[in-house]
């Protein structure tokens, strides 16, 4: 994956970029920077570049050496990257004295809890918690004890990219029987009909219009109950609104839990510096202007979850 399009850098212009976060939409950014002559400080929290790229979606979904080739020539480039280096309000500042321009993109990492009775019982994971356990080990950052044992028999809510990811990583490893439980019908699943193929085809099942109510368990998750669903009107997403059944409760026996229904932006920084922020996303314009003059921000920090090619078109704009 190429991340810099040119083959000479344009004379230095003596201007500082950071960019903060090193996944596909600073990436982009980072290599049209160094291509028109500024000086570019790209910073992130986790151990290598690559964000979401390298750390969220498995090496058998997007391969990592073709990405790991893109971020060596930007640093052959003269890239430089700050990593283990969590930006924080004090630094975030300090940043924004410090260059003439910055870029945020440090995407959507935390996940979105479904606030159920039993929710935090052991055994209850976030996807993205244990997709990324999993990725530091096969990166060679963790040890394979620090990736959950979740048993035989495990259940998945939520059916959209991550939702594929998770059940998919969790039979792979082991798990006898995965089950992706869905509050629609497979016409409005989230994730390609493509994707739910191959997870039919590893054997991963399908429960449709169905939706966990509470998780039961002494100190770890032993069984759910879950509600039929139906499908009522249209609500905001244009997707019929998923009605539970009454009197349709049933229990299931589970190992494991793992949670799947989304992920909130993570804007670096918590204070006040004149950027609009909603809901958790940073407001941009169609060039990812933020509303402070000389700060830019793209990918899913702005965008909310999307897929790859929407983080890398954002940070090109904003370049």
């Amino acid at each position: 994956m190429k991340f810099l399009f040119c083959k000479e850098k344009k004379s230095p212009t003596g201007k500082k970029v950071a960019i903060i976060g090193a996944g596909p939409s600073g990436l982009t950014v980072a290599g049209e920077m160094i291509c028109n002559g500024h000086e570019v400080h790209v910073f992130d929290s986790l151990p290598e570049p690559g964000g979401l790229l390298i750390f969220g979606i498995p090496e058998w979904r997007i391969p990592k050496e073709p990405i790991k080739k893109g971020i060596e020539e930007l640093k052959s480039a003269g890239v430089k990257f700050h990593l283990n280096h969590k930006v924080d309000d004090e630094e975030f500042s300090e940043i924004l004295e410090s260059y003439d321009a910055v870029f945020v993109g440090t995407g959507a990492w935390e996940p979105i809890s479904m606030g159920l009775e039993g929710e935090d019982l052991e055994g209850v994971y976030q996807a993205m918690d244990y997709l990324f356990k999993v990725a530091m080990v096969r990166e060679g950052y963790s040890k394979e004890e620090e990736i959950p044992n979740l048993g035989e028999r495990v259940a998945v809510i939520g059916c959209g990219d991550v939702a594929m990811d998770a059940c998919r990583t969790a039979k792979r490893r082991g798990a006898k029987e995965v089950f992706v439980i869905y509050r629609r019908s497979r016409k409005e699943a989230p994730a390609t009909e493509m994707e739910l193929q191959d997870a039919e085809k590893e054997g991963i099942e399908f429960m449709w219009l169905t939706n966990p109510t509470k998780f039961i368990g002494r100190k770890r998750v032993e069984k759910m109950e879950l509600i039929k669903m139906k499908l009522g009107e249209p609500d905001s997403s244009g997707r019929p609104r998923p009605e539970p059944i009454p009197g349709s409760e049933f229990e299931m026996d589970v190992d494991s839990v793992i949670l799947a229904i989304g992920q909130r932006p993570t804007p670096p920084f918590k204070g006040d510096f004149g950027i609009k922020v909603e809901w958790g996303r940073i407001v941009t314009d169609e060039e990812g202007r933020t509303t402070r003059k000389g700060v830019f921000a793209g990918g899913d920090v702005s965008l909310g979850p999307r897929k790859i090619g929407d983080a890398i078109s954002t940070g090109k704009k904003a370049a």
